[in-house]
């Protein structure tokens, strides 16, 4: 009986950055609310509140709505789990443009592939992708910024990470999404013919 009568309750409009971190920064114990705690061999652990997550994010946004990102287009995300591989998908998700991972281990020819196909129009990354990004972007005209974050990413990219958000405030108004809208678009691996999106 339980199983069916239930329901999913989908509102009409629905952000999943809302979800995951703006109605938690928005908390009254947002300042003290830890959303990543970052910890591994060789780093010194840190953690980060909602607050500053969302603080970033709104700064990354308002970056790339400067990049003349809108609603519905496609963000590259090229780095390994990293507070700020949180803050660009929030980002992304909370102006309406769609999130698309790709794996740090592509070569040029498998990132040149999803670009080109999904015309990308911006491409974060850290040095953990830079060379290959660089080398893939070539043939891939949509492809109008690379964003480069730390380790002499940030010096080969088009643009710095760290500065281009210190130019951006932390206030930004999230896009007011459907709940159908595109919001991330992944690749399957390619092992049986070109991947698919």
């Amino acid at each position: 009986q339980l199983h069916s009568q239930f329901r999913w309750l989908v509102p009409e409009r629905f952000n999943i950055a809302e979800v995951c971190c703006r109605r938690w920064a928005q908390a009254p114990d947002a300042a003290q609310r830890v959303a990543i705690h970052a910890d591994g061999a060789g780093v010194e652990a840190v953690s980060h509140t909602y607050a500053e997550l969302q603080h970033q994010a709104n700064r990354l946004s308002n970056a790339l709505a400067g990049l003349r990102v809108k609603p519905g287009d496609r963000v590259a995300i090229i780095m390994p789990q990293r507070f700020e591989t949180a803050v660009a998908y929030m980002a992304v998700l909370q102006m309406g443009a769609v999130a698309m991972p790709l794996s740090i281990l592509f070569g040029p020819e498998a990132l040149q592939y999803r670009l080109q196909d999904s015309e990308a129009v911006v491409a974060l990354c850290d040095d953990s992708a830079i060379m290959n990004l660089l080398e893939a972007r070539n043939t891939c005209e949509p492809l109008r910024h690379v964003i480069g974050l730390g380790g002499g990413a940030d010096a080969m990219a088009d643009l710095d990470y760290v500065e281009l958000l210190a130019r951006h405030p932390a206030e930004f108004k999230p896009e007011p999404t459907l709940a159908d809208d595109p919001a991330v678009l992944i690749y399957t691996s390619g092992t049986t013919g070109n991947p698919k999106g």
